[in-house]
């Protein structure tokens, strides 16, 4: 069984040693940024919304440390999580991107739907409305860190957690003010500043402000961005309150595909823009309010009422027709639970109306005509009940066991006529509702010298996003949408020890309803798809000046169905891999730290052919990108800090694909370099 140590705040700050010394199988309650402050990479709060011990839990969780998250001042959402095992995103202008996580590069509603993002615990999207860039919304600057669970999640989260979600947590407030400025080439500037104050009875708050503006090294391309966020800490009474609201803006002038074969290799095309009257405005605010209350020490409630709100526009440029689409939604929720000693129940409740619409004002290409395609309003109610028991097989096998049921209810209201148009069909008003049962088993065994070894059996299953059911297009009939379900099998291995730890994980994953836009952009509803995959990591501090780490991926994402086209790229035959998805991927990291005031390393990241089209017909041949980092103590309060992007300027695609007939790309950025300083007062 777990066992549960209370570590005060109080001695948090100072009380380093002792939490090394904390046994494997212990969970440490402690605020996530303390954790952080004392370096220990090995306590996770995704899984159960809790602090658990990762290397025991029974599931691939990958950490990126508060420590870790600063050193890489990633620009993009990609440059921080393309290091983690099992996991690959592909970069689009600006902060644009498409993720990979166990799974194929996706887009469109399965893009959205089938990865779970949040922030502290919470989606930063309803369900049904999710964005299929929505990392960007995630405020990663000056916080506590990252958290990465590969898989379908746990019993606490549903809906979007298909292949995997990502947790991005704020700090806690510790009575440290930072600080960081960064400046590149091609006009990027940034600045983030975090000021906390916390007193003696762990009452305190924390105000963050994170600016970026990049003016891009395409033609015609660059963001401005803002975020702000506050967190209040309290206690009121037998309960600890943490209150945390934020919001975001975002302003882009995007730069579409470049297209042609080896477009990305040729420097006459790779900074042009074919679409410099593309754009996307964002905007998004949040508010949630943690409540938690221990009960006889090794029990205790955890109740979390929120809100969100969304708004955004955007030029379809990655269409022939380039409507705009406008599309927004706001939510009202809970996310209750109680955890006893080997057992969790909770119930979720969420209530959200959203819109969108989309017109197009150029003239008709294609079936792309112009006109208005959509214009709709939804309202969905969401309910979820769940519950896991922990118990032992004999002295030393630990079982979980666990289930969610999950129900959703969407009321569609048309706000146009109802028609037929080109390739885009409106349909009635109507009702539409789901109920996904997803059960969970896992079973972990510990040997000596701290290796965990489990295996895990878990669906996952997801309702349709709003935008599938519908923007519907004309082949489609409204009703006929079926929510995604995703069968797993997943066998690991973990070691952790302090100079040297490694993780290996093997799945295997079946999903059925899958639905998914091919490359002529038309919708196919019932596909099936089958995933298999090696992931293996490992850290080793070979000495205190020099520290080894990487992981190596192997991936077979394959169609499980036939289905016919009108042209060869497009129709899929049984067995074609799925597009794109690389079969070997990993990332190498060399770290110098021949003093205690400066620190130096290379990073290799590899990526490996994949095809560009679901019939197999055109390649991406991969590649090999190198970043350079380096860093300079001047003091306690200043850090002097630079990054070389593309170290040996190498022609690459941060995506590629084959769409409308011919290959398309986003070019990667050439030689960057990057200059800044931070620290903390």
């Amino acid at each position: 069984m777990r066992k549960f140590v209370i570590l005060p705040a109080a001695f948090a700050a100072f009380a380093t040693a002792s939490a090394q010394e904390v046994l494997q199988d212990e969970v440490v309650v402690v605020p996530l940024s303390m954790a952080d402050a004392l370096t220990i990479d090995n306590i996770t709060v995704t899984a159960t919304r809790t602090n658990d011990n990762r290397y025991s839990y029974p599931a691939k969780i990958d950490k990126i440390t508060g420590e870790r998250l600063t050193e890489i001042s990633a620009v993009h959402p990609a440059e921080l999580l393309n290091a983690v095992p099992g996991v690959h995103i592909h970069r689009g202008s600006g902060l644009e991107h498409l993720t990979s996580l166990r799974s194929p590069v996706l887009t469109g509603g399965a893009g959205a739907g089938s990865f779970l993002y949040l922030q502290d615990g919470i989606p930063l999207r309803a369900a049904g409305f999710s964005n299929v860039n929505g990392l960007f919304e995630a405020h990663s600057e000056l916080g506590a860190g990252a958290e990465v669970f590969k898989g379908p999640g746990s019993v606490t989260f549903g809906s979007n957690a298909l292949h995997g979600l990502i947790n991005f947590s704020s700090r806690l407030p510790d009575n440290i003010n930072r600080y960081q400025i960064m400046g590149g080439e091609d006009g990027h500037i940034s600045a983030a500043v975090s000021h906390s104050v916390r007193d003696q009875h762990n009452e305190g708050y924390v105000l963050d402000i994170a600016l970026a503006d990049d003016s891009g090294f395409r033609d015609d391309s660059g963001y401005s961005q803002q975020k702000y966020r506050a967190t209040l800490t309290r206690n009121l009474g037998q309960w600890d309150a943490v209150w945390k609201t934020s919001f975001q803006n975002l302003e882009q002038e995007t730069a579409g595909f470049i297209r042609g074969d080896d477009a990305n290799l040729d420097d006459a095309v790779r900074f042009s823009n074919p679409n410099p009257e593309a754009y996307r405005d964002s905007k998004s605010a949040r508010t949630q309010l943690r409540l938690q209350k221990q009960v006889n020490g090794e029990a205790g409630f955890l109740i979390i009422p929120y809100a969100r709100w969304t708004e955004m526009e955007f030029l379809r440029h990655f269409v022939p027709g380039q409507a705009t689409e406008k599309v927004g939604h706001w939510s009202i929720g809970s996310a209750n639970a109680f955890h006893g000693y080997n057992y969790i129940i909770g119930f979720d409740a969420e209530y959200t109306t959203g819109f969108l619409d989309e017109f197009q004002d150029s003239p008709d290409r294609f079936s792309f005509v112009q006109g208005a395609h959509y214009d709709y309003e939804v309202d969905a109610i969401t309910l979820a009940g769940y519950g896991e028991y922990d118990f032992e097989i004999g002295s030393d096998i630990d079982v979980k066991i666990g289930a969610r049921a999950e129900y959703v209810d969407y009321a569609y209201d048309n706000k146009i006529d109802t028609a037929d148009n080109g390739r885009f069909r409106r349909v009635d008003d109507r009702s539409d509702n789901f109920f996904v049962v997803t059960p969970k088993i896992s079973l972990t065994k510990e040997f000596d010298n701290n290796v965990h070894v489990y295996a895990r059996a878990v669906r996952g299953a997801r309702a349709p996003q709003v935008t599938d059911l519908y923007s519907l297009q004309t082949q489609q009939q409204p009703g006929e949408i079926k929510s995604e379900t995703l069968d797993s099998l997943e066998i690991g291995l973990k070691k952790q020890h302090k100079n040297f730890s490694y993780e290996l994980a093997v799945y295997a994953m079946e999903k059925d309803n899958f639905f998914f836009r091919n490359s002529a952009g038309l919708n196919v509803i019932d596909g099936k798809t089958s995933h298999r995959g090696i992931e293996a990591s490992a850290r080793w501090k070979a000495a205190n000046w020099l520290e080894l780490s990487g992981n190596i991926n192997f991936a077979d994402h394959t169609y499980n169905f036939s289905d016919a086209a009108s042209s060869v790229s497009n129709t899929i035959t049984k067995g074609d891999k799925v597009d794109p998805a690389p079969e070997i991927y990993g990332t190498g990291i060399v770290k110098l730290m021949p003093g205690t005031d400066y620190a130096a390393e290379i990073e290799w990241r590899h990526l490996g052919e994949y095809f560009l089209d679901p019939g197999n017909t055109e390649t991406y041949p991969g590649h090999d990108v190198f970043v350079l980092r380096g860093q300079y103590n001047l003091s306690d309060e200043a850090t002097i800090f630079t990054r070389v992007d593309n170290l040996f300027d190498k022609r690459y695609a941060n995506r590629a694909d084959f769409a409308f007939g011919s290959e398309r790309y986003f070019p990667g950025r050439p030689r960057t370099i990057f200059l800044g300083v931070r620290g903390e007062f």
